[in-house]
């Protein structure tokens, strides 16, 4: 997925997009516990209900970084205690390297800390929480080397070509151009993810969690 407004945490990448299919509230609840009776043969409502459910807890997992760091660790656990087992290897991963194995006491710093990636004072501070402009600067480039391994030579020209246009940008900018505008689909989630995360207290975790994964798409 490489879509605009995308927060690029290590976790996936997060986008705009249309909902999914509604997870509504109780049923992480209610389908954890109907696809866990002793007895129960599958049924075709039952394996819609578990793909629901794996699709709506995969889209919680990065919906994490608009938790308050100190809610952080606690978010981890309770989503990991709703999530069906199939999401146990990514769950694992994202322990190791974003959140922190548990040891007798604490649990251990993990390989990128949590201030690192998390975008809540970000979004409440209204500042930009994604690296996209990081993004399309690398995308300006490809564009016009339009190959992997240029020449010397080549590196060198394609580079000046783009500061270039950088430079007529940046001018038409102090002349009082105004920048393009973001498209109006990700103006509108941009307002969702900012109210759904200044209301986070009135909500729970796992409530809050639920309604920020409707903005995103994960490929």
């Amino acid at each position: 997925m490489h879509a605009p407004n995308t927060v690029l945490i290590g976790l996936g990448q997060l986008g705009a997009a249309d909902s999914a299919p509604p997870i509504r509230r109780g049923q992480l609840d209610a389908a954890n516990s109907t696809s866990g009776q002793f007895g129960a043969g599958p049924t075709r409502r039952d394996g819609d209900i578990n793909f629901q459910l794996q699709s709506a807890c995969a889209r919680m997992i990065p919906a994490l970084a608009f938790v308050p760091l100190q809610d952080l660790e606690a978010a981890f656990q309770e989503l990991s205690d709703k999530s069906p087992p199939e999401l146990q290897p990514v769950l694992d991963w994202l322990e190791d390297n974003y959140i922190g194995r548990p040891n007798r006491r604490r649990r251990c710093p993990p390989v990128f800390p949590h201030e690192m990636w998390t975008v809540h004072d970000r979004v409440v501070q209204h500042l930009d929480r994604t690296n996209n402009h990081a993004e399309a600067a690398h995308q300006r480039i490809q564009a016009e080397f339009q190959m992997d391994h240029p020449t010397l030579w080549k590196f060198i020209g394609g580079l000046k070509k783009v500061q270039k246009g950088r430079d007529v940008f940046h001018e038409q900018l102090v002349a009082g151009h105004a920048p393009p505008r973001k498209l109006r689909r990700y103006q509108l989630c941009d307002q969702r993810i900012k109210r759904s995360v200044q209301n986070y207290a009135n909500y729970g975790m796992m409530d809050c969690l639920r309604e920020l994964a409707h903005n995103f798409e994960m490929n």
